[in-house]
């Protein structure tokens, strides 16, 4: 047998679906043209679209319904746009108005004030939209069989549904619904607010959107001037606050200057200083003069004393000169400083009053304008340039639009189901992909005939020049130059696990050798034989009876009734030990026998996995042929089987594809030319 360095976890490069992700981005492991793997991917990828093509057509199909569906259960969306202008007040009590590089902020805060609940509030109150009975009609979304009856009736005139049954009259609500219910609208309104500006200009466009274009207009034209309303409110409620505020504090500070004035009164009055007007000046030079005359008198005294005695009357009388004037300078300087401390508080009194007077008149004049301003002087900041209209077509839904969107969405989703179901599958679909996985060489493929067809097992002889039949002939080739030197004579066909279709390829096979020379085919499969069921022998004894003694070859060996250099050797009695039979010395030696009597044995046995007969008959054989099902066999499947024989030191010389869609196919479909086309060669014959 030859042998094979068996590693089941290599994983070259293939055209398989797992491998489709690598070879897409250039990831090959095998050296292989980069040209070559892109149209392999290619090809792999178009014939997994043509292996799901009505599953895909099936959910696209589905998903144009679904989205025919949504498309008609939408309800239309009239949006109705507004244009006006939006500016910053130039005027700041007097001041001129200056560049402010926050500017934007006002825009911004603008904005969120066009979507306030508050201004939605007020549209709410002046239209009195919770008062409207066709309001609520109006914007509640019909049922999806509605909608599709309303689309029916655009169609063909007929209407499915009767009229609605009237809902109850608004007027019978309670308070408690009708705070709900003008609640529901505001949020309505809220929701439908859409405002946008443009980067230089002071222009401010403002949209509504709605299931109706007349109310979309309308409830657009109320936003606006509920909120130019809102503002100019605003602002007269500010002056208004600010005039109060300014009226109380005018108040306070009179109440201020009067005390202060009272005080200063009864200051001037206790002190006797209502007529008093001397300066500071007049009380220093009346000082000086005093100062003078005590110092003249000291002089006198002193001069007197120098002469007289201290007893002399005019000693005495001078004396009593000095102590008169410095007596009225004392007293002087005396009333100059009460004076001038009078005159501090006097001056403190007097600017209390003085600074009381300035900020009363500033209030006061304060207070002034912002009467002025109050009666109607200031301007709104916003005006209207453009009005909306009643919009002439819905912006939504486009129905064309969602249609395609779900049907694309569909055959997308299609594709990645088709493509993730391929990663999924483990299963051997190809030729090239159980080469790859396995790491063993592919004798060939033999194609998948159809359901009705009866004698499968021996269609060979049918036309020997078919595409089966040369698929065989393929396989027949390949065994024979697996050893050049020494052709392998004594074939056994196993499978991993049962129904695969070994015994197919083994009575087929014996055929295609029998056209070489002398061959037999061995049903050895003594757990479920096959052969004795498709081909109509002359004895009933078989493979068990021979090895036991029981009949010799000639009663149990019969000749094929339409081939003659094929003959059959049954599985005969079912035995109670298969495997011990098989293994036994005599059934050795009669295959040795048997070796001499014919050209070429094909043995047919039972599958690797369920039992170990194929491990002992490999140890008999000169090659050993398994078969997997296309679509069938897993990959893990086929690799436990190698890995079993392996074990027991049997090799697996080469594998069969069966039962392969050959039709559905690309170039790169099982392997190239395992498929043959439509050309069948012809082999010569000996």
């Amino acid at each position: 047998m030859n042998s094979h360095n068996e590693n089941p976890d290599h994983r070259p490069n293939s055209g398989s679906p797992e491998d489709l992700v690598r070879n897409w981005f250039n990831e090959s492991g095998n050296g292989q043209n980069s040209n070559d793997s892109l149209s392999q991917s290619i090809g792999t990828f178009i014939q997994i679209i043509r292996e799901n093509r009505w599953a895909i057509i099936a959910l696209m199909v589905l998903a144009c319904i679904a989205g025919v569906l949504k498309a008609v259960s939408e309800k239309p969306v009239y949006q109705a746009r507004l244009t006006m202008a939006v500016e910053p007040s130039s005027v700041r009590s007097g001041n001129q108005s200056v560049f402010d590089p926050y500017a934007y902020r006002f825009y911004e805060t603008q904005y969120e004030l066009l979507k306030s609940r508050s201004v939605a509030e007020r549209v709410v109150e002046e239209l009195k939209l919770a008062e409207r009975e066709s309001v609520q009609k109006m914007l509640i979304t019909p049922s999806l069989w509605r909608s599709l009856a309303v689309e029916f009736k655009k169609m063909t005139g007929i209407q499915l549904y009767g009229e609605e049954l009237a809902r109850p009259s608004l007027s019978s609500q309670t308070d408690t619904e009708k705070k709900a219910r003008a609640a529901w609208l505001t949020a309505i309104i809220q929701g439908g607010v859409n405002v946008s500006g443009g980067e230089k200009t002071n222009l401010v466009s403002v949209s509504f959107n709605s299931t109706n274009p007349e109310f979309a207009a309308e409830i657009a034209n109320s936003l606006v001037q509920a909120y130019i309303s809102q503002g100019l409110d605003s602002q007269l409620d500010r002056t208004q606050q600010r005039s109060q505020w300014l009226s109380q504090r005018i108040d306070e500070l009179k109440k201020t200057l009067n005390l202060a004035q009272a005080e200063l009164q009864k200051f001037l009055v206790e002190e006797e200083m209502l007529g008093s007007n001397r300066s500071n000046k007049v009380d220093d030079s009346e000082l000086q003069v005093l100062n003078n005359e005590v110092i003249a008198t000291r002089a006198t005294l002193d001069d007197l004393a120098k002469r007289y005695g201290a007893r002399h009357p005019r000693i005495t009388e001078a004396r009593a000169e000095y102590n008169a004037a410095k007596g009225r300078l004392d007293r002087k300087s005396r009333n100059i400083s009460l004076s001038r401390v009078k005159n501090i508080q006097l001056e403190r009194l007097e600017k209390d009053v003085r600074d009381n007077q300035e900020l009363y008149d500033a209030f006061l004049a304060r207070f002034k304008e912002a009467d002025l301003s109050s009666s109607g002087s200031q301007l709104a900041s916003a005006r209207i340039i453009d009005r909306a209209l009643p919009p002439g077509g819905p912006i939504y839904p486009q129905k064309q639009r969602i249609i395609l969107m779900w049907t694309l969405g569909g055959l997308f989703l299609g594709i990645m189901l088709a493509l993730l179901r391929e990663q999924l599958d483990t299963t051997f679909k190809s030729g090239r992909v159980i080469e790859d996985k396995l790491n063993l060489p592919l004798f060939g493929v033999v194609q998948a005939m159809p359901s009705n067809l009866t004698g499968v097992e021996r269609h060979y002889l049918e036309n020997k020049r078919s595409v089966f039949s040369e698929s065989i002939n393929h396989i027949r080739t390949g065994v024979t130059y697996s050893n050049v030197d020494n052709p392998p004579r004594v074939i056994l066909i196993t499978s991993s696990v049962q129904s695969e279709g070994k015994t197919t390829v083994a009575s087929n096979l014996a055929l295609s050798y029998a056209q070489l020379g002398p061959t037999l085919l061995i049903d050895a499969d003594l757990r479920r034989p096959r052969i004795k069921h498709i081909i109509e022998t002359d004895h009933s004894n078989g493979l068990v009876d021979y090895v036991a003694g029981v009949v010799s070859l000639k009663e149990c060996l019969s000749q094929d009734k339409e081939e003659d250099n094929l003959y059959i050797l049954n599985s005969g009695t079912t035995p109670p030990n298969p495997l011990e039979l098989l293994a036994s010395e005599k059934f050795s030696a009669i295959l040795t026998a048997l070796r001499s009597k014919f050209t070429y044995i094909i043995i047919d046995t039972a599958p690797v996995l369920p039992a170990s007969d194929a491990v002992v008959l490999g140890q008999l054989s000169d090659a050993l042929l398994m078969v997997v099902q296309s679509d069938r066999t897993t990959h893990h499947m086929a690799r436990d089987a190698i890995k079993r024989l392996n074990a027991s030191r049997v090799e697996v010389d080469g594998l069969v594809l069966s039962q392969a869609n050959i039709k559905k196919g690309n170039p790169y479909q099982y392997g190239g030319y395992y498929g043959y086309g439509a050309y069948a060669y012809v082999e010569d014959e000996d």
